[in-house]
């Protein structure tokens, strides 16, 4: 049954590295260049601080062991509807908690992004099988959901914010 986390996992980063072949041609300026909202940097950095307080709030849960609740139709519907908004170029509000990203370099962040998902590898790895219909993850709007529908959330999120550096891309002439 991992299997099909591995799996989303591998499409996950192939679409990471995607994007980042759409910004190869951009230099540290434009990709910092912050003058219409966050800066393509910080978007990277929102897209890595998300996924890195996604693992330690899923790890803490882990805890639990056993008493984590089990998911059900409910929670799939919320997701299910929550990566439909994802998939649309609408806009709004970050969690507080990761609504300012920092503005570091691409290569800074790139390197700490890369380590966000060795981490998550390594997690999904060490998971119990019999735990993987347990409620182990947090999504700001969809709720709480499996580490299946975690990994799924950072596809989904990703996705979206690939629109918003389309926009970057756009309105700084590139």
């Amino acid at each position: 049954m991992k299997h099909h986390i591995f799996e989303k996992l591998k499409r996950l980063e192939v679409d990471t590295q995607k994007v980042f072949a759409s910004i190869e041609h951009l230099d540290e300026e434009q990709l910092k260049d912050a003058t219409y909202g966050w800066s393509i940097v910080q978007v990277f950095e929102h897209l890595n601080q998300s996924e890195t307080m996604s693992l330690v709030y899923m790890k803490k849960k882990m805890q639990a062991g056993d008493a984590m609740a089990i998911g059900g139709a409910m929670n799939q519907l919320r997701m299910r509807l929550t990566n439909l908004a994802l998939k649309t170029s609408l806009k709004w509000k970050a969690p507080a908690y990761i609504a300012y990203p920092e503005q570091s370099t691409l290569e800074d962040v790139t390197m700490r992004w890369a380590n966000t998902r060795k981490q998550i590898n390594t997690f999904v790895e060490a998971f119990p099988e019999h735990w993987l219909n347990r409620l182990v993850y947090k999504h700001p709007m969809g709720g709480r959901q499996t580490l299946e529908k975690a990994v799924d959330s950072f596809i989904y999120h990703q996705q979206h914010h690939v629109h918003q550096i389309e926009r970057i891309k756009k309105r700084i002439g590139s």
